[in-house]
């Protein structure tokens, strides 16, 4: 079993100046646990329990309740649940994804919401929330929400005169506006473009597009975008439609084309078209929302970059939205559950999440921190003020088993951008292979 590395968070003797009572917190009765006992809650990165470290300090203050916030690397994090599930060590309060909720819920130990958050759920983004909407019930309390977007070096982009802020692909026709701007960012060693006598791509010194196998910032977005979807209502693995194969097929044509990175390049190194963005060398990188630290951090005025929506099909941009929610674990005991109860009601909160805001640690699901956490990335020279809320969205995984699914398709849609096969032979292939997985 992996080691815990746990932060407790005590009651202070300072209060906190400018918290009064807790916004959905009782401030008539106090919650009582057993002396010397306190909630557990486990989230899986260094960096948030460093953010949540003040705002639990105010919550324990004003209920008396105090919280032990277990942090675990993300692959210990996912080792450890089956194991907690089977000991019944589960702490009260934990983080959870899209991808590992249904298989959550199908274990009977989570508390359904609801009742516990009341009206504080209209403060939330629904596009965060209602990928936590199970069974006709609610199972968390989003914290922080990330979605695909679209990130241009502005210097290689208008050099060329070009516009990467609303750019659109059409897989049916022989060129579009995103395969335009690629051919004319693409430029080797000697100045020449694809197409041009003597091009050479082994000597580019700009690239294109990142078109590569990347599920949620490249496949997600661009299979939605083309009318397909990755999986139905009902969690059944459906990428190998018509439209699917297409948007894959683009992709890779793309690639093969010598209007983004190698195949072979990209699929052994996923991290490869971020690289050479942060190097200055790629014109358009369609990523995430939690690649801002990186960029801003390791470009750092180096040159000019900007953000736009994601690349737009026949049926518009379809970014992916994921979110990452608090869970609460029945302890099927009344107090503990009133306790945990107030925990998920301060998360919920704007000064529950004010420090993840403030951090800019993903986008946060209270609407009323957006001003704070435009403020804070403003402060760090990032303009975040063109991400809106989507109004249709690429979906990430969901129904159990459905992060083993898309690991198992993975590497057969990567044979595509390897140029081994095509995408009418490797997605059907593909996708049997993750209904299997799924069981």
């Amino acid at each position: 079993m992996p080691t815990r590395r746990q932060l407790l968070l005590s009651t202070a003797a300072m209060s906190v100046a400018g918290i009064g009572a807790l916004s959905g917190c009782s401030d008539t009765t106090p919650v009582e646990l057993e002396e010397g006992d306190s909630l557990r809650m486990r989230v899986w990165s260094e960096s948030a329990a460093t953010a949540y470290g003040d705002s639990l300090t105010a919550f324990t203050d004003s209920t008396g309740i105090e919280v032990e916030l277990e942090v675990l690397g993300w692959e210990d994090y996912w080792a450890q649940l089956p194991l907690d599930v089977a000991s019944g060590d589960l702490p009260d309060v934990l983080w959870m994804n899209t991808a590992n909720l249904a298989q959550a819920h199908a274990s009977g130990l989570l508390l359904e919401i609801a009742e516990i958050v009341g009206d504080d759920v209209e403060s939330w983004e629904s596009a965060a929330t209602d990928l936590y909407r199970l069974d006709q019930g609610l199972w968390g309390v989003p914290q922080v929400w990330e979605q695909s977007i679209l990130v241009a070096h502005e210097g290689l982009v208008d050099a060329v005169e070009g516009d990467a802020s609303a750019l659109t692909f059409d897989a049916a026709a022989p060129s579009d506006p995103l395969r335009e701007l690629c051919h004319a960012l693409t430029v080797d060693g000697e100045g020449r473009r694809p197409g041009e006598t003597d091009f050479d791509p082994a000597a580019r010194t700009t690239f294109g597009f990142s078109a590569h196998p990347d599920r949620t910032a490249v496949l997600g977005p661009f299979i939605a975008a083309q009318g397909g979807s990755w999986q139905d209502e009902d969690g059944t693995i459906t990428f190998a439609s018509a439209e699917g194969i297409a948007a894959v097929q683009y992709l890779a044509d793309l690639a093969s084309a010598h209007l983004g990175p190698a195949g072979k390049d990209t699929v052994a190194d996923p991290s490869l078209c971020r690289t050479l963005f942060l190097q200055g060398k790629l014109g358009l990188l369609q990523t995430g929302t939690y690649d801002l630290h990186t960029l801003a951090e390791e470009i750092d005025g180096t040159f000019s970059w900007g953000i736009h929506p994601v690349v737009a099909g026949p049926e518009g941009a379809r970014p992916l939205v994921h979110s990452i929610a608090a869970l609460g674990i029945d302890p099927h005991d009344d107090d503990r559950a009133t306790a945990i109860g107030e925990l998920l009601r301060w998360l919920g909160g704007v000064e529950g999440q004010r420090p993840l805001a403030e951090n800019r640690l993903g986008i946060p699901a209270h609407q009323d921190l957006r001003g704070a956490w435009e403020k804070s990335w403003d402060a760090a020279g990032v303009d975040v003020s063109v991400i809106e809320v989507p109004e249709a969205v690429a979906q990430p995984e969901i129904g159990n088993r459905s992060a083993i699914a898309t690991g198992t398709a993975m590497p057969i849609i990567a044979e595509v951008f390897l140029g081994e096969t095509d995408a009418a032979e490797a997605l059907p292939r593909a996708q049997q292979a993750a209904r299997e997985a799924v069981g």
